[in-house]
């Protein structure tokens, strides 16, 4: 039985790894579990599924008995550096996860990564951290883990492009003109997906496929010239790719994590979710509008630069999220901002992770000046 650390088990992507073991819907014993600040929970948690250690990244104390408490980052990677297991799930949603990532690989294990910004901020520093460490890299976002299945057996050579696919969110058919009434609760009401606020919000501005895009090219390899966005508003298209003979394969399923999640810490598992329906179902495609949601054409001219601008537009996003969230800004004033921070010299390659604190900062400190 594999032996699983969860980071970040009170999210989304967390609980749904912890439903999926509590209903035995995969082999896996849960051996460590981190959140950030959620302490009751947290130490629930570890009673039911008897985990040896827990961690509070806030640095907050709970009683975690009988599972070893630790406390903070520091913490987190002394706990990593003390426990036996087989692979970490890193859910830890936003820049942090990126820290989180790198304890993991260099503490040995493989990485089950649902934190985008580990690969959107570290790019190719991030593998190399993995290859110097003999570990793996598993995509758990859906799109990246269909491609993954698609992929397999297939040689590189005979595949012309990725195809990703977007909800479009909840203003795929709203006017352009009525984007500055926008309000944060309108920005959260995701059509398909119950996600967490930062995600829900970069869903609405199809900034979420823009990193998904810079994250399919690290992971699977293809430059911006071969990976492709398709707006799929019913999400059963999950990904697709298109091989050089001109045929199209792809991954169909009933919109559930249960899947790309299980499949990435495990070898495989039985009726991990509900059957797809074709007697009544129906499929629609259109192609992105890039004037109505410009931060998803940026991911394209930002794997063109390469250096640090994929750096530079995740951290000006966290910051006008945030913004946007708090009242602070407009919707059209978040994407504006994005977009004239990713406009300055971020031509600068990652060396590590220190320099990647320093240009994290320097970005933010400019988004923050632009709001």
């Amino acid at each position: 039985m594999k032996r699983v650390i969860i980071l970040g088990c009170t999210g989304s992507i967390g609980s749904t790894a912890l439903k999926a073991i509590r209903e035995n819907l995969a082999s896996l014993q849960v051996v460590g579990l981190c959140a950030h600040s959620n302490g009751a929970q947290l130490a629930s948690l570890a009673k039911e599924f008897g985990a040896e250690a827990i961690c509070l990244t806030s640095g907050e104390h709970c009683n975690g008995e009988p599972a070893r408490m630790y406390r903070g980052f520091s913490g987190l990677e002394q706990m990593l550096k003390d426990l036996d297991a087989d692979i970490v799930l890193n859910a830890i949603a936003g820049f942090e996860g990126l820290r989180a990532s790198l304890m993991s690989l260099r503490n040995g294990f493989d990485l089950a990564l649902a934190n985008k910004e580990s690969v959107v901020c570290a790019g190719s520093y991030l593998f190399a951290v993995a290859r110097e460490h003999k570990r793996r890299i598993i995509p758990v976002d859906s799109e990246h883990s269909a491609i993954l299945e698609l992929l397999k057996g297939r040689d590189r050579s005979s595949v012309e492009s990725l195809i990703l696919t977007a909800s479009g969110g909840p203003f795929r058919t709203l006017e352009r003109e009525r984007f500055d009434s926008i309000t944060v609760e309108q920005a959260l009401a995701h059509p398909t997906w119950k996600m967490g606020k930062k995600i829900s919000i970069d869903s609405a501005t199809l900034a979420n496929k823009a990193l998904e895009v810079i994250e399919a090219a690290h992971l699977f390899g293809f430059d911006g010239e071969h990976i492709e966005v398709v707006i799929h508003p019913q999400s059963i298209v999950h990904s697709m790719i298109r091989t050089t003979d001109g045929a199209v394969y792809a991954q169909l399923g009933n919109p559930d994590m249960t899947l790309p999640i299980i499949n990435a810490l495990t070898d495989g598992s039985k009726n991990l979710v509900r059957r797809l329906d074709f007697s009544h179902l129906s499929l629609h495609f259109e192609a992105p509008d890039y004037q109505r949601f410009p931060l998803l054409g940026l991911a394209f001219s930002i794997l063109e630069r390469k250096g640090s601008a994929a750096l530079a537009f995740n951290a000006a996003d966290e910051v006008a999220v945030g913004a946007f969230l708090e009242g602070r800004i407009s919707y059209p004033r978040l994407i504006e901002v994005v977009q004239k921070t990713v406009e300055h010299d971020w031509d600068a390659e990652i060396q590590d992770f220190q320099h990647i604190l320093a240009l994290d900062a320097q970005a933010r400190d400019l988004a923050r000046r632009l709001i």
